[in-house]
């Protein structure tokens, strides 16, 4: 074999606007010519934000042309048709930077599915755990692919539940405040505080941006043997509605639901979300679903029936024995959860038997996914790199 056969080859396909590069080990990658040329501005990525960086962008990708390209010392070097412009492109960033389909899929972690099953197989970890980093990076990285943790152990104080959340990023401020007390002798008009039976949910799905990792401490359990944690995998919930009806799983992916929660005279809040958010793969990456906040819909002629429908398959997939998984939290216990994905909701009990309480806050999903590339960067692990789920914003 001769040097020219060990070395990386670059062809140009002007009609694409494309640029293909091939490795000796049968690999290959193709590059649009725009994204070359944004890619020369931002070498390695978007190292900081004081230098424009579409500068260089045509007004019309077709526009670009390319005269010449080669490979010379690890890097491919291209002339431009217009003024001569040469741009250098370090072969290791284009290696790395391949976006074709294969290349996204392993640049996305996959979601570790449950049930009723196999829900006990969820990691669990103790409190002492969060004094050490790498053990904070493993359990954010267990909230990434199961959507939940549980931490065991937590001294059942007031606040504390803020402390653990502040290992992970910023606790989110809202108008329940930072901190959200739920107890059984507090605000009856919100479902939580009552000892009736809440069916699976994701919370305050009425917000434009829902909470995005919630953190629940358990202070004090019911008394009665009630009041136990339901939990289900809106994910799973999600791929067994696309298999079993494929029509309804299309429409809670295209049309935005309407959500409210009025309790005048200080609330009146609305969004018009997705109940199902996928990806630019059409993958899931969040769920959105609060049936005591669904009211009357607001909808075109055409869509009214189909979305009722969609919505009604939706809770009764979500409702099967098959998916729900049912935990008595005891004191001391604590979930992180990934609320745009992961359902919960609570079995009946008798308030009167003595007072529960639990308190939970939230962290959002942009400052928990930066803690988890932070934590990766240390320890050179390939969670820096990967393209986090984006939860359900859609």
């Amino acid at each position: 074999m001769s040097q020219s056969d060990r070395d990386p080859s670059v062809e140009i396909d002007s009609s694409n606007r494309k640029v293909r590069i091939c490795w000796p080990n049968d690999t290959s990658a193709e590059f649009h010519y725009v994204w070359l040329r944004h890619n020369a501005r931002c070498p390695g990525g978007m190292s900081n934000d004081t230098n424009v960086k579409i500068d260089l962008l045509p007004d019309d990708p077709a526009s670009l042309i390319i005269e010449k390209a080669r490979i010379k010392e690890d890097c491919l070097h291209i002339t431009w048709g217009d003024n001569q412009l040469q741009t250098t492109h370090p072969l290791e960033t284009l290696l790395s930077s391949r976006y074709d389909q294969a290349s996204r899929k392993q640049q996305k972690p996959t979601p570790i599915l449950w049930g009723a099953d196999n829900a006990s197989s969820i990691p669990h970890y103790s409190f002492d755990d969060l004094t050490h980093p790498e053990r904070v990076f493993n359990i954010a990285l267990t909230v990434r692919d199961f959507g939940i943790v549980r931490i065991k152990d937590v001294p059942a104080e007031p606040g504390t539940v803020a402390v653990v959340a502040q290992r992970f990023g910023v606790v989110h401020h809202n108008n329940y405040g930072s901190v959200f007390d739920v107890r059984s002798d507090a605000n009856l008009s919100l479902g939580s505080n009552t000892g009736k039976y809440l069916g699976p949910h994701t919370d305050e799905s009425y917000r434009h941006a829902a909470p995005g990792i919630t953190f629940f401490h358990c202070l004090t359990a019911s008394s009665d043997g009630g009041g136990a944690t339901i939990l289900v995998d809106g994910f799973k919930a999600a791929d067994m509605l696309r298999i079993s009806e494929p029509e309804s799983f299309k429409t809670l992916t295209q049309v935005p639901v309407f959500f409210q929660r009025r309790a005048l005279p200080d609330e009146d809040m609305q969004s018009h979300r997705r109940i199902i958010v996928l990806d630019v793969d059409g993958d899931v990456e969040g769920i959105r679903f609060t049936d005591r906040t669904i009211p009357p819909q607001d909808l075109p002629d055409h869509l009214m029936e189909d979305v009722y429908k969609a919505i009604k398959t939706f809770w009764t997939i979500v409702n099967t024995d098959e998916l729900k998984y049912e935990y008595p939290m005891r004191s001391g216990d604590l979930h992180v959860f990934d609320n745009q994905r992961v359902l919960h909701g609570r079995t009946e009990f008798n308030p009167l038997a003595g007072e529960r309480h639990l308190q939970q806050c939230s962290v959002n999903r942009d400052e928990f996914q930066n803690t988890i590339r932070i934590l990766a960067a240390r320890s050179n692990h390939p969670a820096q790199r990967q393209a986090m789920s984006g939860g359900a914003l859609g």
